[in-house]
């Protein structure tokens, strides 16, 4: 009997919290009414406040500061100067290799008290100016190779070589982690020297990957495809999914740079960015059974339902709607076997 731990995503920012009155509580509660686990909850770098409840809280997502590779590459490469600062390290991780360990270590410290069952990274790269664009600077295998070398040497830095908690490596539609190529993951595995890591696969990331889904039914067979695809080991580490729906294939064949890209201001092209990536990664709810198939073909120990809403009451509907029919058979745990 397949029976993986269930969480909701949210973040430790103000603008989640808002949307259900500021109360901890009406979060509580929904996690009740779904009967979930708890949250897989975004985090920054900065202390954990004390205001967020423990207890709810079973898993972290660690931020994603997808241009680092560029930092950790190039030693000539100097961080765009209007970038302020404090968001330096939201978009390359620090201005240097140093920074960016250091940076990430402080960051896996304070979100270890939480204590989370593990701590998502997004194992990827772009920058602002090549967001839109389908050549990126690097490879998969570049990437992958990157994150191994960038990840050792953070690990390196806890007791016994290994982080806080375990660190759960997720794809994207970017270069890097695709789950599309079996040699560049099996050859990255073989590069990782801690032991505390595994993958999570997000199924609407890997849909947007393949450039090919624009229906759910035919979505879902597509992911179990390139699963089925991928070296037994591959799937044997991996152990969660973030459950999610995205079938923007048409849109992305069709997505170009807006005009005027190159002269516009970062924080500009920063808005034009985040609009063309919730058109390219939807965090829609399944509303179809077959998504349990993927799930079934992974066996993960935990599941996120990871779906984006604007107010609490679409939060609700979203989340019973994939639920229900993960579940199969209604809201209740005791019935998904």
């Amino acid at each position: 009997m397949m029976n993986p731990k269930e969480l909701m995503n949210f973040s430790i920012y103000d603008f989640d919290l808002f949307k259900f009155g500021g109360s901890w509580d009406n979060v509580r509660n929904l996690i009740d009414f779904l009967d979930l686990d708890g949250l897989e909850l975004l985090v920054n770098f900065d202390p954990v406040p004390d205001t967020i409840p423990r207890d709810i809280v079973k898993a972290v997502h660690l931020p994603s500061f997808m241009g680092w590779v560029r930092v950790w590459d190039d030693e000539k490469f100097m961080v765009p100067e209007e970038i302020a600062d404090e968001s330096v390290k939201y978009f390359y991780g620090g201005r240097s290799r140093d920074q960016i360990v250091s940076n990430f270590c402080e960051c896996l410290t304070n979100a270890s008290s939480l204590n989370p069952a593990y701590g998502v990274f997004h194992a990827t790269y772009t920058e602002v100016d090549s967001a839109f664009s389908t050549e990126q600077l690097y490879s998969d295998r570049e990437i992958l190779s990157a994150t191994a070398g960038f990840l050792n040497e953070a690990a390196s830095y806890f007791p016994e070589g290994e982080p806080p908690f375990p660190i759960y490596i997720e794809n994207l539609w970017y270069p890097g982690l695709t789950f599309l190529n079996s040699d560049n993951i099996l050859e990255f595995m073989d590069l990782l020297e801690f032991k505390r890591w595994k993958f999570l696969l997000d199924t609407g990331h890997l849909m947007n990957a393949t450039k090919d889904c624009n229906d759910e039914e035919k979505s879902i067979d597509k992911v179990i495809e390139c699963l089925e695809k991928l070296d037994s080991d591959i799937i044997k580490n991996t152990d969660g999914i973030h459950l999610q729906l995205s079938t923007s294939g048409d849109y992305q064949k069709t997505a170009t740079e807006p005009g005027c890209y190159s002269e516009i201001s970062f924080d500009e092209k920063f808005i034009h960015i985040m609009g063309h990536l919730k058109k390219v990664d939807e965090h829609r709810s399944f509303s179809s059974e077959k998504c349990r198939d993927i799930v079934e073909f992974v066996s993960p120990s935990f599941i996120t339902h990871e779906l984006q809403a604007k107010t609490a009451a679409e939060i609700e509907s979203m989340f019973s709607l994939q639920i229900s029919v993960y579940r199969k058979n209604g809201l209740k745990k005791n019935e998904n076997i």
